[in-house]
């Protein structure tokens, strides 16, 4: 074990400085409601302020925006029995945070909850890319603080907003690919003698991402974070964002539990004596250096570039994973459990990470997320069909669930004796599945109804999406359409050239998608679950993560698809809405 980890620091001393690239870092009524944070001061103004954005998508104002679930009284009214709760906001006030991917989507939500909540809270200290101080406090000021995201927080604090801020945000210059985290000296020293949570939310998140730069932030990341941690003073938990789907190609209900190093679906699955498998270990060590090797002997080029990319699809499929993001992603919780020692360490384990549900604005997204694309290519006509099991289900949960699920986690575990290793499942495939036939239903309702428009006025008119059983059928209904869009006379070349490259484009997403459409795992949440049976009623309506309490059709038609169309689209587009 020791010299595996000695590989990476010289890999982490001399790796460093990868070009930025695209996609890394990293409602109806209805009787089930989802709950609210508790009646306070300024609870008027969160009402009007979310009424606001409902009405501004032009849909009805769900009604788990305004009403408490029957089954879960108001604070205040709680029987005697119920559990006495965790201690949220009391455990989060005074502590200091050091957050990574601080300017990423999960991370400014989580920033969003925490100052929220418990204005006491002390600094937290955000790790961002950048070249010196001034821009590191740029992107801070125009990627967290002026965001639309944080509009009702300042709504809140008023006038005292920006001092507020100023008071609880530190940008931290740095970069997860660097030793130390690429932090400078005095500010590494003072980040451990006062942090008390680690929160690493970094990631990489492109599927067939090249396979140095996923490993770089994805499973090295967590080793190089994990190896600052050891200077902390005071540190109460090391809090890791990961993914559900880090699950692989395991099939059936899989349980929370983590990995270990040297773990391989592969093996798991029993296909040891397959004939392209020559080793059913997964030797860390060996990928390390496969990864920066390959690196070093390659150059940019497109095509040393997406050798890079089949590589990491390669190793990835060969020990049980269906890509190299969710492969390295699985690689960084085997380095944490290997080395973390006494350092508590919870991980949290999303699935499809999509819109906020209600809070602190309803349907809030930033960025196309894993299903948006496919809404997008849907509305806009250009995808009629996909390769996907009708009968099999979707795992979505939407932001704020995550968030509140990662704080009462936090917040467990951190004031817990035991300084053990818990993983938490936060998705739906379990408790409230969603099958892809029905989801695709909800699609072509809504387009149907609130149609996107051409240039020069005229509805696109959506059918229901065709669903076929494999990439080949696919690729044949595609070019079968593209060979349709190009026959109209009306025409211009330039038209002819887009429907190319949206027919490329689709190709591509059906390609990597494709083990997702057919996917035969489901995540058991029974922590998830047991962590909310924990919890006050109180803390139940203001830290609310229950997915049981979700109504898929009223989430994408009232929520998610009008607040994708506002916060990612911006108005690009004509969109047909009232």
């Amino acid at each position: 074990m020791a010299a595996m980890l000695n590989l990476p620091y010289a890999v982490a001393n001399k790796c460093v400085g990868f070009p930025a690239r695209k996609g890394g870092d990293a409602h109806g009524r209805t009787a089930t409601a989802l709950q609210l944070r508790k009646p306070r001061p300024g609870s008027d103004a969160s009402a009007c302020y979310m009424k606001k954005h409902f009405s501004s998508y032009g849909g009805s104002w769900p009604s788990y925006a305004v009403a408490m679930d029957s089954k879960n009284p108001r604070a205040g009214s709680a029987p005697s029995n119920e559990p006495e709760g965790i201690g949220i906001t009391e455990f989060l006030g005074g502590k200091n945070f050091l957050i990574t991917g601080g300017t990423g989507f999960l991370a400014k939500v989580i920033i969003e909850k925490i100052l929220r909540t418990t204005p006491d809270v002390g600094k937290i200290y955000l790790l961002i890319k950048a070249k010196d101080s001034e821009a590191a406090m740029k992107r801070l000021q125009n990627e967290i603080v002026n965001t639309e995201l944080f509009k009702y927080l300042q709504q809140l604090r008023g006038v005292d907003y920006n001092h507020f801020l100023a008071r609880k945000l530190v940008a931290v210059v740095g970069n997860v690919g660097e030793a130390n985290m690429g932090i400078a000296p005095k500010m590494a020293d003072e980040i451990a003698k006062e942090v008390d949570i680690i929160i690493n939310s970094a990631g990489n998140t492109t599927f067939d991402e090249r396979y140095d730069i996923a490993m770089d932030v994805n499973a090295m990341g967590p080793f190089r974070l994990m190896s600052f941690a050891r200077r902390f003073r005071k540190l109460k938990l090391f809090l890791h964002v990961s993914t559900a789907y880090v699950n692989g190609m395991r099939q059936g209900v899989v349980l929370e539990k983590p990995f270990s190093l040297g773990d391989t679906i592969r093996k798991e699955l029993g296909y040891a004596y397959s004939s392209d498998l020559h080793n059913t270990v997964l030797d860390m060590e060996t990928e390390i250096k496969l990864a920066f090797c390959s690196r070093h002997d390659s150059n940019e080029s497109a095509s040393s570039c997406q050798e890079m990319k089949d590589l990491g699809l390669e190793r990835a499929r060969l020990h049980g994973w269906q890509d190299t993001y969710v492969f390295t992603k699985a690689m960084g919780e085997m380095v944490l459990h290997s080395m973390r020692g006494e350092i508590p360490v919870v991980t949290i384990r999303p699935s499809i990470i999509e819109g906020t549900c209600s809070e602190p604005i309803p349907g809030w997204i930033e960025g196309i997320r894993m299903i948006d694309p496919i809404i997008l290519y849907y509305a806009k006509g250009q995808m009629t069909g996909f390769p996907a099991d009708g009968d099999g289900v979707v795992d979505v949960v939407p932001a704020d669930m995550v968030v509140n699920a990662t704080l009462a986690a936090m917040a467990k575990h951190a004031q817990a004796p035991a300084r053990e290793m818990h993983i938490y499942h936060v998705g739906s495939s379990t408790a409230n599945p969603l099958t892809i036939r029905d989801m695709f239903s909800i699609f072509f309702q809504y387009f149907t109804r609130y149609p996107l428009s051409l240039a020069a006025g005229q509805p696109i008119k959506v059918a229901p999406m065709r669903l076929v059983s494999n990439l080949q059928q696919f690729k044949s209904n595609l070019e079968r359409d593209v060979t349709l869009w190009g026959a109209s006379e009306t025409l211009s070349p330039r038209a002819r050239m887009l429907f190319t490259m949206y027919a490329q484009k689709i190709m591509h997403l059906a390609r990597i998608y494709q083990p997702y459409g057919f996917y035969g795992c489901r995540f058991d949440n029974a922590n998830t679950e047991a962590l909310f049976a924990e919890m006050s009623v109180e803390e139940k309506a203001q830290f609310h993560f229950d997915v049981r309490s979700i109504t898929w059709k009223e989430y994408f038609t009232n929520v998610h698809i009008p607040g994708f169309l506002k916060h990612v689209m911006k108005g690009r587009g004509r969109f047909l809405h009232p």
